[in-house]
């Protein structure tokens, strides 16, 4: 079960080997110089390993509950994080 990516404007994923001290993209950037990014290092097979063990661990641990009740739950905890968010983000 793939989850949905959610992009942003200007966000993009770019594959980048570890050389000589250096994180070297391994096709051309679209930035211009001395652009400032944030870079998130996740290194792939391990990530996608781990991520897949979650699931199933998920998948088995709430197969005795109606798949309805499970995603009622994900849905208001998500709305939950949103509006700790957005409060978060107000001016005090």
């Amino acid at each position: 079960m793939a989850l949905p990516k959610r992009q942003y404007p200007g966000e993009e994923t770019v594959k980048a080997v570890f050389e000589n001290g250096v994180l070297r993209p391994l096709r051309p950037l679209r930035l211009k110089e001395k652009s400032r990014v944030l870079i998130t290092l996740r290194p792939e097979l391990r990530w996608q390993n781990q991520f897949e063990r979650l699931l199933r661990r998920m998948k088995h641990r709430t197969k005795a509950i109606p798949q309805r009740a499970v995603e009622a739950e994900v849905t208001q905890a998500r709305a939950e994080v949103k509006a700790e968010r957005r409060a978060a983000r107000r001016p005090a």
